[in-house]
């Protein structure tokens, strides 16, 4: 915390000292949390010794945030962030870092146009390919921890914005992953050992009584041919085929009752994915989400709202098995998660690689007294392809094992992955000061051995400050 406000202090000091600055403002955040999960392994006794067996802890993470308007039309913005365990401070990083830090220019050229340079988010629509993710590796510093629950994702980026109302077009590009020693440039290395992302996203908002939006967009993924080696970053005999990928897809949103929202979205994935070097197979992937929500006319007083919602993510029954010498394997279906973030706060995206899945969700809300919310959610999940210990394995990840997946057992032509029960309370104590509760269970299903059949369980309470 010493730390986080003598870095504030620093930009704000330093600040007049570059530019004439018309306005700043100070915002942030305190969310103390306490954290009790079991079995999150799913029983497997090969995990128990690494992963989230049991766990229970208290979490701080700690926001601060400066905007600053600095001459017409030019705008700062700088986020510090600490997340840590209570007391971790010789066992994990809890250093400050810096989550935000970009420039914005409106009226860039013409006046249609805006640029934001530097550290920012990126979250399209309800976050099926740009969420702030990707789900379950965020590398903050609550990696090794409970890293699903990380507020420091952000990207290193630029974003344009073209805005024509009632059409906006955002154009983006930022940093996906580079390697050390292509950063460092050294003489073994190539340029090529990066990944970038770029694309853009049209909004249109129709001017009918029905609110309807419409997106198009188009995103993509290219990995240099030196990204990643498969033999030591400076091998350049083992460096793979570059893996190229590219998203188009279609979003829209629409009340056409009163209360009512309903929403779709398609998107497709093409391109290269490298199975093995240097094979690559051509990408044939595809997801589709429809949402719906429904504010009930009935006891307006406790405002009753349903919700259900059901997303497909594509699988490839032989996602293990390169099409070298397979002339049955040609294609490469199995969804890339990409940046997306679906199911936040839920069990199974902290477990689970989001793809080869269908999850249909069913939930309701209500306001029982005055500044309370209550919730439930009902999620089930089954594969759209079956499982095959050589062919198509199902891995897990562990929320405080950063990006490694574990193979667990399954059983043949099973898909049931199972179903996760979710309730959630809270309180508004003043406008400023929330209070929390979230309780889960996982109860997996047949599509996993009897060896990991385990119900995984969580409890987050959390109190909340906003300044």
């Amino acid at each position: 915390m010493k730390k986080l406000l003598v870095a504030a202090i620093v930009v704000l000091m330093a600040s007049p000292a570059f530019a004439a600055i018309q306005n700043v403002k100070v915002s942030g955040d305190i969310t103390t949390t306490f954290l009790d999960r079991s079995d999150f392994t799913l029983g497997d006794t090969g995990l128990n010794a690494t992963g989230v067996k049991s766990q229970n802890i208290f979490l701080t993470q700690t926001r601060l945030r400066v905007d600053a308007d600095l001459s017409d039309n030019v705008s700062t913005s700088v986020g510090l962030i600490n997340e840590r365990a209570w007391n971790a401070q010789n066992t994990w990083d809890d250093n400050v870092q810096l989550y935000l830090a970009s420039v914005t220019l409106r009226e860039l050229l013409y006046s249609p146009l805006s640029v934001t340079v530097g550290r920012q988010v990126f979250i399209y629509g309800n976050g099926l390919i740009l969420g702030n993710g990707p789900n379950n590796q965020n590398n903050g510093t609550l990696k090794g921890i409970a890293q699903d629950l990380s507020m420091s994702s952000a990207e290193d980026g630029i974003k344009a914005v073209l805005d024509y109302k009632p059409l906006t077009i955002d154009l983006i590009y930022f940093k996906n992953g580079q390697t050390a020693n292509s950063i460092a440039g050294h003489f073994v290395s190539n340029p090529e050992q990066s990944s970038d992302v770029f694309g853009y996203n049209a909004n249109y908002q129709l001017s009918d009584s029905w609110n309807t939006v419409l997106e198009q967009y188009m995103f993509a993924r290219i990995n240099g041919s030196g990204y990643p080696a498969t033999s030591g970053s400076d091998n350049l005999a083992n460096e793979g085929k570059g893996d190229k990928l590219y998203v188009p897809g279609l979003r829209a949103s629409t009340n056409p009752v009163k209360g009512l929202n309903v929403q779709a979205e398609l998107a497709w994935q093409l391109g290269d994915q490298v199975v093995s070097t240097p094979v690559a197979e051509r990408r044939e992937a595809m997801a589709a989400q429809f949402m719906a929500s429904y504010a009930l006319p009935v006891l307006e007083k406790y405002k009753p709202t349903v919700n259900a919602s059901y997303t497909y993510l594509s699988g490839d029954k032989m996602s293990d098995v390169s099409s070298t010498g397979n002339k049955d394997n040609k294609y490469f279906s199995a969804w890339d998660v990409f940046n997306g973030n679906l199911g936040a706060g839920t069990i199974y995206s902290a477990i689970y690689p989001l793809t080869n899945m269908n999850i249909i969700s069913a939930g309701a809300s209500a306001n029982p007294l005055e500044d309370v919310t209550t919730s439930f959610t009902w999620s089930n999940l089954w594969a759209a392809d079956s499982y095959n210990t050589t062919n198509n394995p199902l891995s897990i990840y562990q929320p405080n094992d950063g990006d490694t997946l574990t193979t667990v057992a399954t059983k043949p032509d099973r898909r049931g992955l199972g179903n996760e029960y979710d309730v959630n309370l809270k309180y508004d104590y003043t406008e400023d000061v929330t209070f929390g509760v979230s309780l889960g269970w996982y109860v997996p299903g047949d599509a996993l051995s009897n060896v990991n059949r385990s119900t995984a369980s969580q409890a987050i309470v959390d109190l909340g400050v906003k300044f």
